[in-house]
């Protein structure tokens, strides 16, 4: 316990003051917020939330969520966001609705945030591309765009949300205003029998999602495959709590082998981050939900 003489007198300012020098010389980055802070070289460091506006998954899940993505952020102990815009379909439950650097406000506590340019659903407004690079230029945590649903599974007709060229232009805006602005993309395992070639040489980091439980043994198997197609793209794998395909919490077992199927692949710096989706499915009690909170306050002081 810390005891101030009668004469001493804290100031907020002399309070910030000490404690940024605590931090520091803790080896902390400093980072505003109860529960988010993140020592560099841990995995909570390496920790992502993907999230999207709250509610919007009322269709699939077909219980009110009120989670917004900062709560989600906060409830897990989680420091990097990925924030992705609404489907159509979805918006009727709710969306982000420009201005969007008044969300943002909200997100400044966070180490790291990526902001989506094609959303769920691979929806996509011009309007909102230029609001995300507005962004880009004034927001100090932003870090990158994110290409959610970008690629079409359909082995024929249009690959991509955007053409190559469009992409193209996009990446040259984007590391115009800062070259260490990455651009992320959803990649389901699906994915993998395609030529997306062209594509994917215009992408940072491309983050690897098994959207059937009963494949989630296949991890590892897949990403070695996603290697061999893109041995320089840098990877994320992402994991899902809820499985949106038989419409329930993953099962414990299942959790527990993606995350340290995950945990060793980053030991491995086979991938360089793990994503947890969502804050829509966080605050309805499933078990997976609890128990994947539960392994992150256990592993995220570790070191990797």
């Amino acid at each position: 316990m810390t005891h101030f003489s009668k004469d001493a007198k804290l100031t907020r300012r002399n309070f910030m003051n000490a404690t940024g020098v605590a931090a520091a010389a803790c080896g902390l980055e400093a980072i505003a917020g109860p529960g988010i802070e993140a020592m560099a070289g841990t995995v909570r460091d390496h920790l992502w939330l993907f999230t999207v506006p709250a509610n919007t998954d009322f269709g699939s899940v077909q219980r009110r969520s009120l989670m917004t993505p900062a709560e989600s952020g906060l409830y897990f102990g989680v420091p990097n966001l990925i924030i992705v815009q609404a489907s159509g379909g979805e918006s009727k439950y709710g969306r982000f609705e420009p201005p969007f650097a008044q969300y943002a406000i909200a997100l400044r506590p966070f180490k790291r945030i990526v902001w989506s340019v094609t959303g769920s659903g691979g929806f996509n407004s011009e309007a909102e591309t230029r609001e995300v690079m507005k962004l880009a230029k004034s927001t100090p945590n932003f870090t990158g765009i994110m290409l959610d649903d970008f690629f079409s599974s359909k082995k024929e007709g249009e690959k991509a949300v955007f053409t190559v060229e469009e992409l193209s232009r996009i990446r040259q805006e984007l590391k115009s205003i800062a070259t260490k602005l990455d651009i992320l993309a959803t990649y389901y395992t699906q994915l993998l029998d395609l030529d997306l070639s062209e594509y994917l040489k215009l992408i940072d980091v491309l983050t690897l999602w098994t959207w059937r439980s009963a494949e989630i043994p296949d991890i590892e198997k897949n990403l070695s495959r996603l290697d061999k197609l893109t041995p320089n793209t840098r990877k994320m794998l992402g994991c899902y709590m809820y499985d949106f395909d038989l419409r329930k919490s993953v099962a414990i077992p299942a959790m527990e082998q993606q995350c340290e199927t995950g945990l060793r692949l980053l030991k491995q710096k086979r991938i360089e981050g793990i994503i947890f989706l969502s804050n829509t499915v966080a605050d309805l009690g499933f078990e997976s939900v609890e128990w994947t909170r539960n392994w992150i306050q256990k592993v995220g002081d570790t070191k990797v």
